[in-house]
């Protein structure tokens, strides 16, 4: 019989602390088995990934650091700093001299001890990780990153130039099993311009207690670099270290003659005998060994830098904005009859069928130049070829592998950039860069090759990212035309004094003059005939658009000038519009041999004449400026706005309370009309539109975009950029108040549609400008003296500080014009500085006016302080303008500072202005306006344009498609309606177009407009 036992029922925590237990043993058994298979190896790869990571984190930083510099330095104000450079390490607060980084993890500007670094100084220290916003990067062993860059690399103290073919100053070294660290590299462009170290655990003799002068919070320890980088006997890797001894903490030195061995390649033991190994001795060794050093880093090569910059819109600008100013001077320089002369390369021989060499320095593409500091960095990178009997063929190959784009042009010159290294190409030594087979690739180094190369040279016109279609090394070629930077149309007007032209480009100087002020009245002109224009010759490829720059001057006013932008596709250089109110951009001027400019086109009309015939109204209500298709189409009205007191208010169409503006004057964006809306739909390319009576509306079904109205009244720093604006500054007669800097920016959007007849383009324009400082001269006189100086005395506050650069211009005599450095007196005289030799230019005269004389004759009045004059002397002025005041006279004196001299007219000169004094220097402002290479709202973001608009601009459509392939011409797509369409704006020309209003008997109507400075920046 089976014996019974009573059971007890079990308590529930009975139960779970069983369970709990079971988890226990199975967790710790689980954490003894992972321990237990946690092998040295496993732990030494995971430490060396835990360290390559932050050496890899750290390295990017650094990347990221040179691909921001230039715009970082450009927001300091160190405008002309270009690419490659490299911050130094964070060395302590004690030694750094950084303004705006101080603290621990800052890079340093090495403050003290003085003398502690200069040109070429290799610096080393902890990686400066709070400058560039990484944090503190540890390495496997919890030590802080240290960090060496290069002499040739550092931004402390620049060396130059600075390219990707700027040397390294570092090398590394590697053991080998013999008693001697060799170098790793293999040739000179492969040296490090940086090392970051992970230094690793402290060997003996290396001391990491806590700096008793240094903040170090974050990474703890101290500076000293021979507490962290190795070896700690200097003797022990055959002379190699990894520190700069003799120097404060051993951080510093110059590495300019000789090049700095690192060792980075992680553990090197040395063996009793002197030999030393990678890593530990021979497992078969049994000779004593001790691991001498331990750091283990990471390299930054130039060839990485500059690979990665060049993936940077920004510095793909900065060359090609270089090309293109390089390319427009040249040329000019042919143009003017000057030309210019390749610097000899040492040591090549040159063909005798042509010149060749490297790109001459000239101020009109130096360092001064935007993209600023660029040119002296780069100027071994540019050559070019000069024709002696025969011109070249230029080949623009498209930046594409389709030969069917290819373009040829005949040229006198050819310019060519090199480019980054090919195979095989070295440019370490003075030699290597004197050889074109260094830089120049295939047919372009054929063509400079002796004795007799080819007249053909190839290749893409814009440096792009390093494609299928362009090999890092691939030349960039343009061609130098024989004509200037401008053409312009100007036909020969006849006048009553003589023929005059409305355009003049001077290409020795760059200056475009708009008006005939200058030559003569055009009293007697036909006033159809007024009109003039100046394009770039060539049509450039509109792409996302571009940004332009120049700096104009209205030395006499008149009607006014645009800056115009046009179709590429539908008109070539020769194309112009009308006189007087149309400004030459609109209308059709009736010369047969000029073409009417057609749409698509935009213009900045800049108007300094309102097109009325009274500031009243009519008694509809409408300003007597009030478009009207009716009457000559030269003075029907253009809609001009109002600004002055009086024309205006209280009427309806403009409710509120009058401007205080000094004159009606305005800026305004214009396109071409209103088209099918009106009858004689060429002529309205520039009438605003009006608020409270717009103009009527295109019905076509691909209509253009309207004009813009203005807002009225104008509000100063309105919240919304309007398209038409005053420009306030005319209606005086202080001439120094109308030289100008202005920018343009159009942004251009193309999206391909499904169907192509449904095709737009979305044209963004907007536009800045900025008065320059200038002052009125009243009184100048001439000191002789070594050196001689002027005494000047302007009318108003003349803006200068001593030391600074005055300009002096429009004085008559002209031998007072000219740059020089002034002293001080006060906020309305100074004393200019002439260079050594300078003769007394004259009595300087700062006014002439002229009076209608009834019954006797025209006189004109000189005002010149203290002229020592008697009445009957002859005098002969020159430089006046206007023109009608040069010549020899016999003078009839007034008083000491004015005389007068007969001159008889049949109409009103105008006044003769005085000459101005400016600063050389620009404003911040100005400054940003013309740097063409940067958007304005990263180089002025506080800059708001004066007028800006957005535009939809149809495709244009063509003819019918083709029954078979290709349906349509290259460039143009079929659409369901069976037509073909041209995506609008696709190449574009630019240009100034300029009118006048004939002079009647009373008035000369005469303008001048001086333009110079001009910069485009193309955007891909």
């Amino acid at each position: 019989m089976r014996s019974s036992r009573l059971s007890l029922p079990r308590r529930a925590g009975a139960q779970g602390f069983a369970l709990m237990a079971l988890l226990i043993l199975l967790t710790m058994g689980g954490l003894y088995f992972l321990v237990s298979n946690l092998s040295p190896e496993f732990m030494q790869a995971r430490s060396q990934q835990q360290t390559g990571e932050a050496l890899t984190q750290a390295r990017e930083a650094l990347i990221g650091y040179a691909i921001r510099y230039r715009e970082d330095q450009i927001n300091d104000g160190q405008l002309d700093r270009v690419y490659g450079y490299l911050p130094l390490p964070d060395l302590g607060d004690s030694r750094n001299n950084n303004a705006g980084c101080s603290g621990e993890g800052c890079d340093a500007a090495l403050a003290s001890p003085s003398g502690s670094i200069a040109l070429n100084f290799t610096v080393i220290g902890r990686f400066p990780w709070r400058t560039l916003g990484t944090g503190p990067l540890r390495d496997a062993h919890g030590e802080c990153l240290w960090y060496a860059v290069s002499g040739s690399h550092q931004r402390q103290l620049l060396v130059s130039p600075m390219n990707w073919d700027t040397l390294g100053q570092l090398d590394v070294v590697v053991a080998n099993g013999t008693a001697a660290m060799v170098s790793a590299i293999s040739s000179a462009h492969e040296r490090p311009i940086a090392v970051i170290f992970s230094p690793g655990p402290p060997l003996s003799g290396q001391d990491r207690s806590t700096s008793a002068t240094d903040t170090v919070t974050q990474c703890g320890g101290n500076y000293v670099v021979t507490n962290y980088l190795d070896p700690v006997v200097a003797t022990d890797l055959a002379g190699i270290t990894n520190y700069l001894t003799g120097t404060t903490n051993s951080a510093s030195g110059d590495t300019s003659a000789a090049n700095k061995s690192l060792s980075a390649g992680g553990a090197v033991s040395r063996r009793s005998d002197g030999t030393l190994w990678a890593g530990n001795c021979p497992s078969n060794d049994s000779s004593a060994c001790t691991v001498v050093a331990n750091d283990t880093g990471t390299t930054l090569t130039s060839e990485l830098l500059f690979r990665t910059l060049r993936g940077s819109s920004y510095f793909r600008t900065d060359i090609n904005a270089m090309l293109e100013r390089m390319t427009s001077c040249l040329r000019d320089q042919i143009a003017a009859g000057s030309g210019f002369t390749p610097d000899t390369l040492t040591g090549f021989t040159a063909p005798t069928d042509k010149s060749v060499g490297r790109i001459p320095s000239s101020t009109c593409y130096d360092d001064t130049q935007h993209p600023l500091g660029y040119f002296s960095h780069y100027q071994d990178q540019f050559f070019v070829a000069t024709k002696i009997a025969n011109d070249f063929t230029v080949t623009d190959t498209k930046n594409t592998t389709d030969a069917g784009d290819d373009t040829s042009a005949t040229c006198p010159a050819t310019l060519i950039f090199g480019g980054q290294r090919g195979s095989g190409q070295s440019r370490s030594i003075t030699a290597e860069r004197n050889q074109p087979v260094n830089y120049l690739e295939g047919i372009n180094l054929a063509s400079f090759s002796p004795p007799n190369g080819s007249f053909d040279f190839t290749g893409p016109t814009e440096l792009t990212l390093v494609s299928a279609s362009q090999a890092a090394n691939q030349d960039i070629v343009r061609c130098i035309p024989s004509g200037p930077s401008l053409t312009v149309v100007a036909p020969t007007v006849a006048t009553s004094a003589g023929n005059i032209q409305l355009a003049n480009y001077t290409p020795a100087t760059s200056l475009l003059t708009l008006g005939s002020a200058d030559i003569g009245s055009n009293y007697g002109a036909s006033a159809t005939d007024l009109s003039a224009c100046a394009w770039i010759p060539e049509a450039a490829a509109a792409g996302t658009g571009f940004r332009s720059y120049f700096r104009f001057r209205i030395r006499k006013v008149g009607e006014g000038f645009t800056f115009a932008v046009i179709d590429g596709d539908r008109n070539a250089a020769n194309v112009c519009g009308a006189a007087r109110q149309h400004l030459g951009y609109s209308g059709d001027s009736g010369n047969v041999l000029i073409p009417y400019i057609a749409s698509p086109k935009l213009a900045i009309e800049l108007d300094t004449s309102r097109q009325c015939n009274s500031p009243t109204f009519d008694a509809s209500g409408h300003p007597a400026c009030f478009f009207t298709e009716t009457g000559s189409t030269l003075s029907n009205g253009r809609n001009d706005p109002c600004y002055t007191t009086g024309c205006w208010a209280g009427s309806s169409l403009y409710p509120g309370t009058q401007q205080s503006l000094a004159n009606s004057s305005h800026v305004a964006i214009v396109y071409w009309g209103y088209g099918d809306a009106l009858t004689q739909p060429m002529q309205d390319d520039n009438v605003h539109d009006q608020p409270g009576l717009p103009m009527p509306s295109d019905p076509s079904p691909r209509p253009g975009p309207r004009n813009p109205a203005p807002v009225l009244p104008y509000v100063t720093d309105p919240a919304i950029i309007p398209g038409v604006a005053p420009l306030d500054r005319m209606g005086g007669t202080n001439a120094s108040q109308r030289e100008f800097h202005a920018r343009l920016e159009l942004t251009r959007s193309f999206t391909a549609p499904s169907d192509p007849k449904n095709g737009v383009t979305s044209v963004q324009v907007k536009f800045w400008i900025e008065a320059h400082p200038a002052a009125n001269i009243s009184a100048m006189t001439y000191s002789a003296g070594s050196p001689p100086t002027l005494s000047v005395t302007t009318s108003s506050v003349h803006n200068l500080s001593t030391g600074d650069t005055v300009v002096i211009k429009d004085a008559v005599p002209t031998g007072f014009n000219g740059e020089y450095p002034v002293t001080v007196i006060d906020a309305t005289h100074f004393t200019a500085t002439l260079p050594s030799g300078t003769a007394n230019p004259g009595r300087y005269i700062s006014a002439i006016s002229w009076a209608d004389i009834d019954f006797g004759t025209d006189r004109a009045t000189v005002t010149s302080a203290d002229h020592g004059l008697s009445s009957g002397d002859i005098i002969t002025i020159s430089g006046a303008v206007p023109p009608e005041y040069n010549g020899t006279r016999t003078i009839t004196k007034i008083s000491d500072n004015s005389y007068r001299f007969g001159l008889e007219l049949n109409y009103e000169p105008g006044d003769m202005a005085p000459a101005i004094a400016a600063p050389k220097a620009l404003t911040p402002r100005a400054t940003a306006l013309a740097n063409t290479t940067r958007p304005m709202s990263e180089l002025d973001a506080t800059a708001k344009p004066l007028v800006a608009d957005t535009a939809t601009i149809y495709d244009e459509q063509k003819g019918a498609c083709a029954a078979s392939a290709p349906l349509c011409p290259n460039g143009q797509s079929c659409g369901s309606d069976n037509l073909c369409y041209q995506p609008s704006f696709r190449n574009l020309r630019l240009g100034f177009t300029v009118a006048e209003r004939a002079s009647s008997s009373g008035t000369a109507r005469g303008q001048l407009i001086e333009i110079k400075d001009r910069a485009t920046t193309w955007l891909p």
